[in-house]
């Protein structure tokens, strides 16, 4: 399982992501992505977490095992949720969080590895958008 984390810098707070409930699995962060990279740094993910680079069809089309997005925060505009939903991907957000919100950065790490767990156990959490 390959997670990757876009751009962890758009949090306003400290960012401290918590451990995912799973054994082996690979954690890229990255503190800013401009969409030219985003493709690249997402090729081989599973899970992609953006607060705020635009995941269009061209990073969803690069990302051959990908099989979630996760908004970190309310706003889900810059994920192309068409292309998701045409290649079965789910993508789900942090409802009422606002990244630019220094108090809102500890809860929205909490959430973004809360969605990823309910993932992991198939069951949903805060999707937006799916089949």
């Amino acid at each position: 399982m390959n997670i990757v984390v876009l751009d962890s810098d758009n949090l306003a707070g400290d960012v401290d992501f918590p451990e995912v409930d799973l054994q082996k699995y690979g954690w890229l962060q990255y503190v800013e992505t401009n969409h030219d990279l985003a493709g690249e740094r997402c090729w081989r993910s599973d899970i992609i977490v953006s607060v705020s680079t635009q995941v269009d069809h061209v990073v969803i089309d690069k990302a051959f095992k990908l099989k979630l997005i996760i908004a970190a925060g309310d706003s889900y505009d810059h994920i192309d949720l068409e292309a998701a939903r045409e290649r079965g991907i789910k993508v789900c957000n942090v409802p009422t969080s606002d990244p630019g919100d220094r108090g809102d950065t500890g809860r929205i790490c909490q959430q973004v590895i809360e969605n990823i767990n309910a993932f992991l156990q198939g069951t949903d959490c805060n999707i937006v958008a799916s089949r």
